[in-house]
């Protein structure tokens, strides 16, 4: 396996990397030990990542959390690889945020994890993405990057209890499980042909499902509807790509499968705050200010 590591930012309270993978095989790897606390927003691609023997689909819909030490495996079932920004806080820090919500995290400060994952909102996918933009840019205002980096980290907390107050009902566990693997497997079918306009029937289909059962389990299973978590997908690979600078904004609308350069445009601004062009040039610290706002106050979208 082909895996490099570049340091974006490095301060007291957090240290900032990407991480990209390249696989030799799609099979399951041997198995890991995480070096840190690390909380990883996937970027682009897909990986399985099985903890405790429950497998879970890492896209770029989703945020991981790795406790120090913990054992893992990692498998690659579409080709390509995956793309990853790693945060790293301060345990003290990561403590301190996390016992907002689990006050018992005093008591376990080497796990401070609950769960492997959990979905991101667009604020957090945004602002993620922007202030990696701004570093890759050289914009190394460590005041700003710090607290943004904070800000980040509150929000996913948040979102990731939040969700999980959501009661599972009274369905038998074999049910829940059957419904979770079925929710997984569509994640996969998603992520890997997110850019096609693949119908609820054919969807249903490659899953073994009937498109009303798979809209309803699938919904409960990820809090989104399937054609929601389709979109994200979309307006997150087009985030990436503009990171990246890429500048025919017509050749990638079409080829996410929107309709128009001036549909990608309406929805990217709906979801973002900014237009795709737009996004593509602002980097600089007076934005720094105003995104830390905005992830604060939810005045970003989350379709």
């Amino acid at each position: 396996m082909s895996l490099q590591a570049q340091q974006l930012y490095r301060s007291r309270t957090v240290s900032i990397h990407d991480v990209r993978c390249r696989p030799e095989c799609r099979h399951r790897g041997e198995e890991e030990y995480s070096s840190g606390h690390h909380v990883v927003f996937p970027r682009s691609g897909v990986f399985l990542k099985q903890v405790a023997g429950r497998e879970f689909i890492a896209d770029p819909n989703h945020v991981l959390f790795f406790n120090k030490a913990e054992p893992y495996r990692v498998a690659h079932p579409v080709g390509g690889g995956d793309d990853c920004t790693v945060f790293v806080f301060r345990p003290d820090l990561l403590q301190e945020v996390i016992s907002l919500h689990q006050p018992q995290i005093v008591e376990r400060p080497d796990r401070p994890f609950d769960f492997t994952h959990t979905l991101s909102s667009q604020q957090v996918c945004f602002c993620q993405q922007r202030l990696r933009q701004c570093l890759l840019t050289g914009i190394q205002n460590g005041l700003m990057a710090d607290e943004l980096s904070l800000d980040l980290l509150a929000a996913v907390m948040r979102q990731s209890y939040r969700d999980r107050t959501i009661a599972a009902g009274r369905r038998r566990p074999a049910t829940r499980q059957a419904h979770r693997e079925q929710a997984e497997r569509t994640c996969l079918l998603l992520a890997e042909r997110f850019a096609e306009n693949l119908g609820l029937e054919e969807i249903a289909h490659a899953v073994h499902s009937s498109a009303f059962h798979l809209a309803r389990v699938f919904r409960r299973e990820t809090g989104l509807a399937i054609h929601q978590y389709r979109h994200r997908l979309r307006l997150r690979h087009a985030l990436e790509c503009l990171v990246e600078k890429q500048t025919d904004l017509t050749a990638l609308a079409l080829n996410l499968g929107f309709a128009s350069h001036s549909h990608f445009s309406e929805v990217f601004r709906r979801a973002f705050g900014v237009a795709p062009s737009e996004c593509r040039q602002r980097a600089n610290s007076g934005w720094f200010r105003e995104t830390s706002k905005n992830l604060k106050a939810g005045h970003l979208t989350a379709a």
